[in-house]
């Protein structure tokens, strides 16, 4: 199978004698409609107008005010750095003159008396090019920080404010990624204006550009991708059934693309589906067992496609925090080979490991394996090497670069000996990150230390505010960024279907249905994404969750 739609798209004009909400006078390209509030929903009630008063607006909105003594401190820091690090004041932009004594403390005072109660100060080109690299550093639980220094762009876009502006900029970000060379392109876009502590910024309610949606069906089981059910839920919800699209060429229901949900700076929530022409998607053939030939044969044989995935894991759940002020960020890496294997394994995800097993296997009976037999883990291993391998050759025909894990831990531990040449100090790590995860329960880390969580400087920090946290009567506007025109319900009706229906249609290895493993667990629910409304404290995270 070819890749799929990696060509850049073209611009959009403004469409002519249409009504534009007032919100969106700063993105006038883009047409966008407003859904009626959900049937039976309860009236608003005090405070923010779409977030419930859960710890995670607590937690995203109640932070120490800004200190002038730690914005110094943070500053002086920051020069320090500068000064054991030629190359990072090379690479941000920095002139010799910047540097010097007096410079310094110019500097320093200046920041001092723009510092104030309510107030955000601003930071220079120059500044935020290192702030965005040291925290990218310092993310105790990214395994490619080497590449802060080289192949990553930096750009900051202040202009950026509205829904529709901060989508429209996700699009723009995985341009400039996929533009490069060798695709893709490691980039970070900061975008608007810094938030000040007791306040909401804009911020990306949507964790990724692309993500599959999932279907809950009777008897706690589901459909497609078992950790994003709450995101289809409330989309389905909130009018935009119509914006789940499901991928040509795959069975409706196992890769249907969720939207990308987006507040702006003042207050409006906008979902939008990313063009076709920005999707990028990587075709993945059918597994093979690991003794067969490389390329011994095609996929016709099994009656449909195995899989697709986007080929850039675009992040948009962060926030840059400088000196107590934030900025909404978008983000993307490239993929580790085991971490979309883990995706397909997992069996809150897709827990395909059976489907696997039945193409490289055969149909086998599961009351003649045992957890403890052998003969079971030798299964187990092929089917984990199979997908990895699968992962593989899928981007190495669409020539997008993938990193393995051996590559990643011999350039994680060159990393932290520069760092301690440098700096004098290990970096901040959590080595829970540049651990094996298929066949983890097998391996170790390469790289064992204790954990150094981050504790100065400016950090890269998950916001914690979800679709479960918005009230149930949000009104949510809906934009078209592919024609720029109105949106309305989908006319063909097989655009989303029955998930009960797609899953129960035939085939050579016929799609299973996942299940929970443990009663009383609801499907595909990811304990650590939960923590935030349940008052659970949050886990430093890489700058890339896959």
């Amino acid at each position: 199978m070819s890749q799929q739609n990696l060509h850049v798209g073209q611009g959009m004009g403004a469409v002519p004698g249409m009504d534009v909400p007032a919100f969106e006078a700063g993105a006038p390209t883009v047409a966008v409609r407003t859904t009626a509030p959900v049937a039976g929903a309860s009236p608003k009630s005090s405070g923010h107008p779409l977030f419930r008063p859960t710890t995670a607006f607590t937690h995203d909105t109640e932070r120490p005010g800004i200190d002038p003594d730690r914005v110094a401190a943070d500053w002086a820091l920051m020069y320090e750095w500068l000064e054991r690090d030629q190359e990072m004041a090379a690479v941000c932009g920095f002139a010799p003159g910047d540097l010097n004594l007096s410079a310094r403390q110019a500097r320093i005072n200046e920041l001092r008396a723009e510092v104030g109660p309510g107030r955000t100060f601003e930071v220079r080109p120059a500044e935020m090019q290192f702030w965005v690299r040291y925290s990218w550093i310092n993310s105790d639980r990214c395994s490619g920080r080497q590449h802060a220094l080289q192949h990553a762009v930096i750009q900051y876009r202040p202009e950026v404010r509205s829904a529709v502006d901060m989508l429209r900029a996700v699009v723009e970000h995985a341009d400039v990624a996929m533009s490069a060379p060798v695709p893709p392109q490691t980039v970070i876009t900061v975008l608007g204006a810094p938030t000040p502590p007791g306040r909401l910024g804009p911020l990306f309610v949507s964790e990724q550009m692309l993500r599959p949606a999932g279907y809950r069906l009777p008897g706690g089981r589901w459909t497609g991708d078992g950790g994003y059910l709450d995101l289809t839920d409330w989309v389905r919800a909130h009018g935009g059934a119509g914006l789940i699209e499901p991928v040509p060429g795959y069975r409706p229901g196992t890769f249907d693309l969720l939207p990308m949900v987006a507040m702006g700076a003042d207050g409006e929530l906008v979902m939008a589906t990313v063009p076709k022409s920005e999707r990028f998607l990587i075709d993945i053939p059918w597994p093979r067992h690991p003794e067969s030939e490389p390329d011994g044969g095609d996929d016709s044989g099994y009656g449909e496609a195995f899989a697709t995935w986007p080929a850039i894991p675009l992040q948009t759940n962060f926030d840059l925090d400088i000196a107590g002020q934030r900025y909404c960020l978008i983000f993307n890496g490239w993929y580790v080979d085991e971490e979309l294997a883990t995706n397909f394994l997992d069996v809150n995800r897709y827990d395909w490991a059976g489907r696997v097993s039945e193409a490289i296997h055969g149909p086998v009976d599961q009351q003649m394996l045992s957890r403890t037999d052998r003969f079971d883990e030798y299964r187990t291993a092929q089917i984990e090497i199979a997908t990895l391998r699968a992962i593989r050759a899928g981007f190495k025909k669409a020539r997008m670069k993938m990193n393995n894990l051996s590559a990643s831990q011999s350039g994680f531990g060159k990393f932290c000996e520069r760092h301690l040449t440098t700096h004098g100090e290990m970096p901040p790590n959590d080595t829970g990150w540049t651990a094996n995860r298929v066949g983890s329960r097998f391996r170790y880390a390469s790289h064992p230390m204790p954990h150094l969580p981050q504790e100065r400087g400016a950090a890269l920090v998950k916001h914690w505010l979800t679709v479960k946290s918005l009230r149930p009567d949000v009104p949510v506007h809906v934009a078209d960024l592919e024609t720029g025109q109105l949106t309305g319900p989908p006319a063909n009706p097989n655009v989303n279907p029955n998930p009960a229906e797609v899953a129960g249609r035939p085939g050579r290895h016929a799609m299973p249905v996942s299940y929970a493993r443990e009663p009383g667990r609801e499907p595909g629910r990811d304990p650590g994404r939960d923590l935030p409304d349940e008052g659970a404290p949050a886990r430093g995270g890489c700058p890339v969750a896959h």
